[in-house]
């Protein structure tokens, strides 16, 4: 079999995955060339982007979207944006990816590989993995947990996932979905998902984002310039949304999801401090799984961090990885 290593550009990721590419497995919303396009115009300052192609017999099995800082390659995107990271592979081709990409590398003068937010599906545990266990290639490979994930495969419908949960947890649900019944006037739960629209109620989002203390210090301006940047990137793929909980015809609650692929990532949210009492914050993200469900999304992923209503809502636990990869 023949390998070309060819390099690429942002540019040329986006045509691929408007084009040939189409056949290749892009894992997860983080792994799409919009998304590495807004991240690296954010923060790539400092790296050399280190795209590269894998092609076996004229035919493209694999994009590495790497950037290099001397000697260290790292895959585009930072673990407090970018839940999972991952390349982007023919299926079945995951061996020869790795077995034609690793050595163009070395070549290239890189000695290692530092890959962040692995999620246990990503390639490098099949692929990458089955190529260093048949030894054609000499390197040191170490991986070590680095977040909690949680996910939750969705049920057909909403009465089948209350009955998911513990009883404690059922009834904390429905209690608290009454009480908002109960003592507002009105309430309604709906999705923003036209393009322009997304990208308009932004400056919104950012606005409720940044009443909660925990978070206000986390939107820093390069971190805001990204949301700007990777709504109007991804807006136009029609993946991101806004779900809304209005109460008494005001906003009370928001949240920022993709829907990609059935599975929908539970990105970041916000709630107004006076709805507290109302549980807003906690039950924007219950009926944005309502809504998902009623849209046959198989897979809630609440995404990385251990705070403890996602068990509570049924999510299991999944290990991040960090893997280094040192070439001998």
């Amino acid at each position: 079999m023949a390998f070309e290593i060819k390099e690429e550009t942002i540019e040329s990721f986006l045509n691929y995955y408007d084009g040939p590419g189409r056949s290749l497995d892009w894992p997860s919303v983080f792994t799409l060339p919009a998304w590495l396009r807004a991240w690296w115009e954010s923060f790539g300052e400092g790296w050399e982007l280190c795209l590269q192609s894998v092609w076996q017999d004229q035919d493209l099995i694999g994009l590495a979207p790497l950037m290099c800082e001397g000697k260290v390659g790292r895959l585009i995107g930072s673990i407090d944006l970018c839940d999972y990271l991952d390349f982007v592979v023919l299926p079945q081709k995951d061996t020869n990816f790795f077995q034609a990409l690793l050595p163009a590398l070395r070549a290239r003068g890189i000695e290692k590989l530092e890959l962040e937010a692995q999620h246990p599906a990503a390639y490098i545990f099949n692929g990458l993995f089955a190529f260093d266990a048949e030894g054609r290639f000499p390197v040191q490979l170490n991986f070590s947990r680095q977040d909690l994930s949680f996910e939750l495969p969705l049920p057909e419908s909403w009465e089948g996932y209350l009955t998911m949960l513990k009883k404690k947890q059922r009834h904390e649900v429905r209690r608290k979905l009454r009480r908002l019944e109960n003592e507002s006037n009105s309430y309604r739960y709906r999705v923003i998902d036209k393009r322009q629209e997304v990208k308009e109620f932004l400056p919104r989002f950012i606005n409720l984002f940044g009443r909660n203390p925990e978070k206000a210090n986390f939107l820093t301006e390069e971190r805001e310039q990204f949301f700007y940047r990777l709504l109007d990137a991804n807006s136009h793929l029609d993946l991101a949304r806004f779900g809304l909980l209005e109460i008494d015809g005001a906003i009370a609650a928001a949240v920022l999801y993709f829907d990609y692929r059935q599975r929908v990532y539970l990105y970041n949210s916000g709630y107004v401090p006076d709805y507290g009492h109302l549980s807003a914050g906690l039950l924007s993200k219950v009926l944005c799984l309502k809504h998902s469900i009623e849209n046959g999304v198989a897979v809630f992923d609440f995404l990385k961090g251990a705070e403890v209503y996602k068990s509570r809502l049924g999510a299991k636990a999944v290990p991040v990885y960090k893997v280094t990869l040192d070439f001998l």
